[in-house]
């Protein structure tokens, strides 16, 4: 093992392609980054609704006492997030044959995209990964690792986000049906449910696609019709229907969400899936609902590593190119787990009107990692 045969491959390159060729992702729309010093993660949940008001008393009286909020603390371990590259030796004969003929600024980009393109889809891969993770979350509460979405470990049980059961709706028809569903309704009734329990919901976000069945519903073009004092054909845009939400007895607003990542399993088979589970709407207090918690990574603190690989940390996840026998590899990592602050503060509808799973009782937020 020694460090990377690739001329143009250097710290300061490394670290400049990092930063210039992210793939854009939702996640950190909804999460922060937080850096712990284990490898468990851990949040607390209490009373984090409205505040327990204090009494109307007499001068020289002694002040009623409160019950302490209940805090709980739920935790689990961080899992290892990897992926690695080879770079062939035919990759290698053309990256050397590109390099002797550098003769402008283009034939140099050319050069750099192929020394580098493992960089770019190692660190993606593993934010890809925290994608899929946290979008599920936002989504069902939860995941489930198994064959078919991980080539690694596989969960025996679904792994929840602490998210109570009770904050679980079913809307009252399949928003897919135009004529008879009412999304609008099925949304106020969710934020009605989550202000009984003391949340006061300010967005509501949606996949793209739920959205266009949503705008096409019978009930919301006549809801918007009356709204607006117009008769004849409406075909309500986002902009109106989230000014219609905004001029609600709660107003809220929906954020559309279109994310894909590509899934290979053991069989280097590819398919390109939506982490975002089809028909669930997260209904949200605040846009960030959470933190990527990342814990240490031993490569990262080992002298030999460091001496004979090339390694650069970006965010969570810390790139590693090295070569061995005229063969360049290109592994990224990252020790991350997204984690949902106040679990209690996020509700899902379900908008196929089909009842939630059983395997998918968040009561058991216990991670099995």
């Amino acid at each position: 093992m020694e460090r990377s045969i690739l001329s143009l491959v250097n710290q300061a390159n490394l670290e400049g392609r990092l930063r210039s060729n992210p793939t854009p992702m939702f996640f950190p729309n909804f999460f922060g980054i937080k850096e712990v010093s284990t490898l468990t993660w851990k949040t607390l949940v209490g009373e984090q609704g409205v505040p327990v008001i204090a009494d109307v008393i007499s001068f020289d009286s002694s002040a009623p006492i409160k019950s302490r909020e209940v805090i709980r603390k739920l935790s689990g371990d961080i899992p290892k997030i990897s992926i690695k590259y080879p770079m062939n030796e035919s990759e290698l004969n053309e990256y050397i044959r590109l390099q002797s003929d550098i003769r402008n600024d283009a034939r140099l980009r050319s050069v750099l995209d192929l020394a580098f393109k493992d960089t770019d889809r190692a660190y993606n891969g593993v934010r890809g990964r925290i994608e899929w993770m946290a979008l599920q979350l936002l989504s069902r509460g939860g995941f489930m690792l198994n064959p078919t979405n991980n080539d690694g470990i596989v969960t025996t049980a679904f792994v929840g986000c602490g998210m109570p059961n009770d904050n679980r709706r079913v809307s009252t028809a399949d928003w897919s049906n135009s004529n008879t569903a009412d999304g609008l309704q099925d949304i106020a009734d969710a934020v009605d449910m989550a202000f009984q329990k003391g949340r006061n919901i300010r967005y509501v976000v949606m996949r793209a696609d739920d959205f266009s069945l949503l705008r096409k519903q019978k009930s919301t073009i006549e809801a918007l019709k009356g709204w607006l004092n117009q008769s004849g054909k409406l075909a309500p845009s986002f902009k109106v229907i989230n000014n219609y939400l905004a001029d609600q007895e709660f107003p809220v607003e929906i954020k559309l969400v279109k994310p894909a990542v590509r899934i290979e399993n053991a069989a280097h088979v590819r398919k390109t899936v939506c982490p975002w589970e089809r028909k669930r709407i997260a209904l949200i207090e605040d846009l960030r609902v959470g933190d990527i918690q990342h814990g240490p990574i031993a490569s990262e603190t080992l002298a030999s590593m460091r001496q004979n690989a090339l390694m650069v940390k970006k965010d969570f996840i810390t790139v590693s190119k090295w070569s061995e026998l005229f063969m360049e590899w290109t592994k990224a990592e990252g020790h991350a787990m997204p984690v949902i602050n106040d679990p209690e503060g996020l509700f899902i509808l379900r908008a196929d009107n089909n009842p939630w799973p059983l395997y998918e009782d968040t009561e058991g937020w216990e991670v099995f990692l």
